[in-house]
């Protein structure tokens, strides 16, 4: 019989967070395991196929000894090469978050996404987390397939199943505006308003370059000079601040080759920008034009 319920795992040795986190997993309606150290979360991985993991990287071998940040990651490296149809998402939890080398070995190593402890209760909370991950992996079973012309032509699923694009599943009008609110550079996706970082804003606008001049064609990121360093930080912060504010549009949008290049799957025709606003992004304007 198919589950109805999500199935989560959270591997933390402080009790009192440990209760925090599973209270707020059922409060979502999902079933919830624990584990306190490595060996514990190993023996339910062997036995429990798990939708998403919560992980501390700072935990114990087993029971009874000091917790260390390798042994979190050492955990991660395993969760990660489980097998496609067994593999969970994974957040992971760190109080070490202010180090972003942590953070960013973390996304390097297969995390989904890391929040920082103690929790704020708003976007690093661990419901925000769950939801927008969970909300990625559904996505996730579908690709979208574009025809010659870069418009989406059907969407492809688990099996080779297909589906046509309903009205909601059509591609998304992207305009790239460019103009500065509070040191964030803004754009829209079907009218609504969204704010990037500078940095940011310029990769997703290389992507929209990239898919006007070079429909279907993926983009290597060794090619963009604004994160010659950084780039999976950077593509990781960007994907993070487009979920937040359009849930499901990387997912949907946005493909890679396995290889470090990347493709905004969305016509030409779909992407339009400010000339005037844009002029502060020049060499950005050029290629729009070219």
């Amino acid at each position: 019989m198919a589950r109805t319920k999500q199935v989560a795992l959270v591997v933390e040795d402080d009790p009192t967070l440990l209760d925090l986190i599973k209270e707020t997993i059922e409060s979502l309606g999902h079933e919830v395991s624990s584990a306190s150290s490595q060996e514990n979360a190993l023996a339910l991985l062997e036995d429990t196929m798990f939708d998403y993991i919560l992980l501390d990287l700072k935990i114990p071998l087993r029971e009874g000894r000091l917790p260390r940040l390798e042994i979190g990651f050492t955990l991660l490296e395993r969760i990660v090469s489980l097998p496609d149809a067994r593999r969970p998402g994974v957040i992971v939890m760190t109080a070490h978050g202010d180090d972003h080398e942590y953070c960013r070995r973390a996304l390097r190593e297969g995390a989904d996404d890391f929040i920082k402890k103690p929790f704020d209760g708003g976007k690093e909370s661990p419901e925000a987390a769950i939801k927008q991950l969970l909300a990625r992996r559904s996505e996730e079973r579908y690709e979208v397939v574009t025809d010659a012309t870069g418009s989406v032509a059907r969407e492809r699923g688990p099996g080779g199943a297909t589906r046509e694009p309903g009205p909601e599943q059509g591609p998304p009008a992207i305009h790239l505006i460019g103009t500065y609110d509070r040191r964030r550079c803004n754009l829209e996706i079907n009218g609504k308003e969204l704010l990037l970082s500078e940095q940011r804003f310029r990769l997703f606008g290389r992507l929209a370059v990239h898919a006007k001049r070079a429909p279907g064609q993926h983009l290597s990121l060794l090619d963009v000079p604004e994160i010659q360093s950084g780039t999976r930080q950077a593509l990781n912060r960007l994907r993070k601040d487009l979920e937040e504010q359009v849930p499901g549009f990387w997912d949907r949008w946005i493909r890679n080759d396995g290889h470090g290049s990347y493709c905004l799957q969305v016509p030409g025709d779909s992407i339009t920008y400010d000339a005037d606003s844009m002029a502060a992004h020049s060499e950005l304007l050029g290629k729009l034009r070219s």
